[in-house]
This record gives C-alpha cells, sequence and structure tokens, in this order.
C-alpha cells in the first residue's frame, strides 16, 4: 500500500515536472521568435482595423450617420499604422546593411565567404517561413 502511493507520488511529480518544461519550452520559443510575419502585412492590418472598428461600433452603439463620420478616423489610423510599420522596416534594414558592411571590413577573405553562405542560408530560410 506505502508503495504504491509512493510510487504514485513520484510519477505524479515526473509527470509534473515534464510539463513545466514543455511549458517552459513552448514559452521561450514564442518569445524569441519576434512577431510573427503575418502581423507585418497590410492585409492583416485592415483587417484588426475592420475588426476593431465594428467591436467598437456595437459597443458605442453608433448610428450610421456616426459609422461614417468615424470610417475616416479608422481609415486615417490604418493609414498611420501602415506607414509606421514602413518606416520602421526601413530603418531596420537600413541598420542591418550598416552592421553588415561595418562585419565585412573587419572579416577575412574566408571569413567572408562563411558569412556570405550564412546570410544566403538565413534569406533562403525567411523566403520558406513566410506565408
Amino acid at each position: 500500500m506505502k508503495t504504491k502511493l509512493l510510487t504514485q507520488i513520484i510519477v505524479s511529480l515526473v509527470v509534473l515536472f515534464g510539463l513545466g518544461g514543455l511549458c517552459g519550452y513552448a514559452m521561450s520559443a514564442r518569445v524569441n521568435s519576434g512577431r510573427p510575419a503575418w502581423t507585418r502585412s497590410e492585409e492583416w492590418a485592415r483587417r484588426w482595423i475592420e475588426y476593431r472598428m465594428a467591436q467598437d461600433f456595437v459597443r458605442i452603439d453608433a448610428t450610421p450617420e456616426q459609422q461614417a463620420a468615424l470610417r475616416q478616423s479608422y481609415d486615417r489610423l490604418l493609414s498611420d499604422f501602415n506607414a509606421i510599420q514602413a518606416e520602421a522596416s526601413a530603418k531596420v534594414t537600413e541598420a542591418f546593411k550598416r552592421h553588415g558592411l561595418e562585419t565585412w571590413k573587419q572579416l577575412t577573405p574566408k571569413q567572408r565567404e562563411v558569412m556570405r553562405q550564412t546570410n544566403q542560408d538565413r534569406l533562403q530560410q525567411r523566403k520558406t517561413q513566410q506565408p
């Protein structure tokens, strides 16, 4: 009787530990993966604004006239959102180019070839991961 109870406790603790490790792994992969690519698309932003607008209209019980007037503000928000994303994307691209050039100058010819291949692999991997 005592052995059976002790075995159940040990098995339960091992399962609990395993689940904790699995959850920790999943969360670290989620945190380290960055922003999903689909959230960077203009189509996603448009759908999100449409959803948000419809939800707001229902909550405030907006009349059709108010909805027409408010739609302009949501359209401007979408335009601003897309412009900010494009600007940020351009700045990140420029920063990577600057970093690559500074790094390239410090490398030997053999290291440059390795870096070139690494960059090609990364580009290929990014192309296969895009929806």
